[in-house]
């Protein structure tokens, strides 16, 4: 075993669903949790939360495009 995936080595990476949304969710989530930790010490009802939210989707998007499309 090489580690190499197929007889032509073709090691660059594979997009599978899971990693997909799994970086999408995650951005969401930690984004939007400082997002919302920020509305809550700061005492805004919600601005910093969707602009958290937009952020992680951003970068969950990045990483996505660095990740498996330039490759």
């Amino acid at each position: 075993m090489n580690g190499r995936s197929g007889a032509g080595g073709n090691d660059a990476p594979r997009a599978n669903a899971v990693t997909v949304v799994s970086y999408l969710l995650g951005g969401l989530a930690f984004w939007g949790g400082l997002g919302w930790l920020a509305d809550r010490m700061l005492g805004f009802a919600t601005l910093f939360l969707p602009i958290g939210m937009l952020l992680g989707l951003a970068g969950g998007i990045y990483l996505i495009i660095a990740q498996y499309v330039r490759s």
